[in-house]
């Protein structure tokens, strides 16, 4: 009997949690009523008070599926995948995720931050930012990042730098969010790896965006070689 009423709850539950996404997405998250989730779910309005305190939490559980599905492709790359592989799948799972379907992500984003910044302990951390961290930390064991600031932090970075570039997107859709978020992890990735000389950013691959302008100095260097010597009085006669 108990696992039976367990299941009914659970069942229960999860209609909650897709009426009120489709709620949200029509009436939109601030404006939409308890009452209306209630109903389409079927159950009381103190129904849904008992498996959601409040519209946040629905938020809250939607980011966490989400987060299900990027690590997911993250933990099937091999432990010595490249970090910008990493990035790129994450890119990758992002735009399959809101692409098709935004409406929610200004919401989503928001309860996203409110929640890394109560998130005092990695204990606390949500899987995604733990599953980069380790990647993160993996890659500067290897060399491929600057020293300037842990691996830990760099991967907040990260997540913030991703974090801006959808919702960039959101008010600019013409371009497809794959491209947005692939450019977004070439201008953080570019300023955090290390070059050949050891200085961060040093180095550009072909992946990663052209070679850095050359200074003012280095263009007077190169002008002053390519000028050719000036002539001898005899060889003038």
């Amino acid at each position: 009997m108990a696992i039976l009423r367990d299941q009914r709850r659970e069942q229960t539950r999860r209609r909650l949690y897709e009426a009120a996404l489709e709620v949200f997405r029509r009436d939109e998250v601030a404006s939409c009523r308890i009452d209306d989730i209630a109903i389409a779910a079927g159950v009381s309005r103190g129904s849904f008070y008992f498996h959601y305190p409040t519209k946040e939490h629905v938020l809250i559980e939607h980011m966490r599926e989400t987060e299900v599905q990027i690590c997911s492709a993250v933990e099937a790359l091999p432990e010595s995948a490249p970090l910008t592989q990493v990035l790129d799948t994450v890119a990758t799972a992002l735009a399959a995720i809101w692409q098709p379907d935004p409406r929610l992500l200004p919401d989503v984003a928001a309860v996203g931050l409110r929640f890394a910044a109560s998130a005092l302990t990695d204990a606390e951390s949500g899987r995604l930012r733990q599953t980069l961290a380790e990647r993160f930390a993996t890659a500067a064991q290897r060399s491929e990042l600057s020293t300037l600031l842990p691996p830990a932090i760099l991967s907040d970075l990260y997540l913030g730098n991703t974090l801006a570039g959808l919702l960039a997107w959101y008010g600019h859709q013409q371009t497809p969010l794959k491209v947005v978020l692939q450019s977004t992890n070439i201008l953080f990735f570019g300023g955090v790896q290390v070059g050949a000389s050891g200085v961060p950013g040093a180095r550009r691959s072909p992946e990663l965006g052209p070679q850095p302008a050359p200074s003012i100095k280095t263009k007077a260097k190169a002008k002053a070689k390519a000028k050719p010597a000036p002539r001898s009085r005899s060889a003038r006669r």
